[in-house]
C-alpha cells in the first residue's frame, strides 16, 4: 500500500456521503469548524468526518475555482474555521491572499495537492488537478484524517481508510469503463490542462488544449487555435472535451473547423454537479467522466 496509507488505520467502515452547504457557518457537535474551498474537496472531507457532520463549502457548485473571489462574509467564515482544506498549487488564485491572511492569523490551512505526489504539466510547473486520479483522492483523505487527528482525535482515520478503499474500487471501475477505448485512440483534446492526472493514471495522452496552460483564466490566440485544429487533423480523435464550468464556444468553434466528425463532449472538472447531474459526489463525477470519455473515444 502507498506510504500515505500509514497515516490512517487499516480498518474499513461504511461509505459516508457529502453534506455540504455554501455561504453558511458550520459547527460540528464537538465544536469543530471545517471549511473546504471547493465542492470536490468538500466531498473528500465529508468522507472523513462522516455523514453525521456537515462541511462548509466555500465555492458554490458549478463555479470555476480558478476565477472565484470570496465575499467579505466568506472571508469571515474562513477566519472562524478550525481547519480550512484547500487545494493549493495555484488552483484557487482568487483565494490566495485571504488564505494567506487567515493562516497568518492562526487558522490551520491544509493544502492537499502538494501532499499527494503532484505531477508536472506538459510545459512545466506542478499540476493542481489531483482529484482526477481516484488513488490520489484516497491519499488526500488520509492526509485530512491525519490533520484532524493531530488536534481533534476521533474516528477520522477509520473513516478515511474506508473512503480510500472506495476510491481504489472506483479506480478499478474506471479501468473497466475505459477498456472499450483502444490504445491507439487514447488521445484527448481538452478545454484546459485539467486531465493530466487522468491521462497519467489510465494511459491517455493529452495532445492539445483549447485554453493554454493549467488555468481557465488564459485566453488562446488565433494562432494557438489554428495550431490545435492542425493537431486534431493529424489525429484520430473525434472529440473535444469541454467543461461544465466554462462556456463551450471556443471548443465548438474548433470543432466547426474540423467538420461533423468531431463532437464536443462536456466533462466535470473544477466542480461537482448539481442534483440529477450524475456527478453529485466525486465518485459519481469520476465515473460519469469515464463513461463519457469511453463513449466518445471507444
Amino acid at each position: 500500500m502507498r506510504a500515505l496509507a500509514q497515516l490512517a488505520a487499516a480498518a474499513l467502515c461504511l461509505s459516508l456521503g457529502l453534506a455540504a452547504c455554501a455561504d453558511s457557518s458550520l459547527e460540528a457537535s464537538d465544536g469543530l469548524r471545517v471549511v473546504a474551498t471547493t465542492s470536490i474537496l468538500g466531498d473528500i472531507v465529508a468522507g472523513v468526518v462522516g455523514d453525521a457532520e456537515e462541511v462548509d463549502v466555500l465555492i458554490p457548485i458549478g463555479v470555476d475555482a480558478h476565477a472565484f473571489s470570496p465575499s467579505s462574509q466568506q472571508a469571515s467564515m474562513l477566519a472562524e474555521a478550525d481547519l480550512v482544506v484547500a487545494n493549493g498549487l495555484g488552483l484557487e488564485a482568487g483565494l490566495e491572499d485571504v488564505l494567506t491572511s487567515v493562516a497568518n492569523d492562526g487558522v490551520r490551512v491544509l493544502e492537499l495537492a502538494p501532499l499527494v505526489e503532484p505531477i508536472e504539466f506538459r510545459d512545466g510547473g506542478l499540476d493542481p488537478h489531483f482529484w482526477m486520479d481516484p488513488v490520489r483522492v484516497g491519499d488526500a483523505a488520509l492526509v485530512v484524517a491525519s490533520a484532524l487527528e493531530e488536534h481533534h482525535p476521533g474516528e477520522w482515520p477509520e473513516r478515511a481508510a474506508a473512503f480510500d478503499g472506495e476510491m481504489e474500487a472506483t479506480d478499478l471501475e474506471i479501468e473497466d469503463l475505459l477498456a472499450a477505448v483502444p490504445q491507439d485512440r487514447r488521445e484527448m483534446v481538452t478545454n484546459h490542462e485539467a486531465f493530466g492526472y487522468f491521462a497519467h493514471r489510465y494511459g491517455f495522452e493529452i495532445i492539445g488544449v483549447v485554453m493554454p496552460g493549467g488555468s481557465t483564466l488564459a485566453e488562446p490566440s488565433s494562432a494557438e487555435l489554428a495550431d490545435l485544429v492542425e493537431v486534431m487533423q493529424q489525429s484520430s480523435t473525434g472529440a473535444i472535451f469541454a467543461e461544465t464550468t466554462q462556456p463551450r464556444s471556443l471548443a465548438e468553434a474548433v470543432a466547426a473547423e474540423l467538420g461533423d466528425d468531431v463532437e464536443v463532449v462536456e466533462l466535470f472538472t473544477e466542480s461537482l454537479g448539481g442534483p440529477g447531474s450524475g456527478a453529485e459526489t466525486l465518485q459519481q463525477m469520476l465515473l460519469t467522466n469515464a463513461r463519457r470519455i469511453s463513449e466518445a473515444l471507444g
